[in-house]
């Protein structure tokens, strides 16, 4: 069972990732008119994990490519596929790339 202060901390962690990825992007220049739409492609990327020795690829979530990338690697990933459909961002021991994927926001 969930306890009472789950989500509170919950909060805490996404306005705490909101304030580093806002310091993130206005860092390599984003302007402020960019924020909203980054924040989005946060939460809306589809990232897929590939496993480049096995060829072996899975659909994770934000923690999970953090983990594999970093979060500048992460953020710099987003930042591509926010304004270009896709990206992709390898591990830093070349063992994983994630495929970020926006897609569904265009229509091509």
């Amino acid at each position: 069972m969930a306890k009472k202060s789950e989500p509170a901390a919950m909060v805490q962690q996404y306005e705490e990732l909101k304030a580093r990825c806002t310091k993130y992007f206005t860092s390599i220049g984003h302007p402020k008119g960019d924020l909203d739409q980054l924040w989005r492609a946060v939460h809306q990327a589809v990232l897929t994990l590939r496993d480049k020795k096995t060829g072996k690829e899975e659909r994770i979530g934000i923690d999970k490519a953090i983990e594999v990338l970093g979060e500048d690697n992460f953020l710099s990933g987003i930042s591509r596929c926010a304004f270009h459909a896709t990206a992709d961002r390898k591990s830093p021991d070349l063992k994983y790339s994630v495929d970020f994927d926006l897609r569904h926001w265009w229509k091509f």
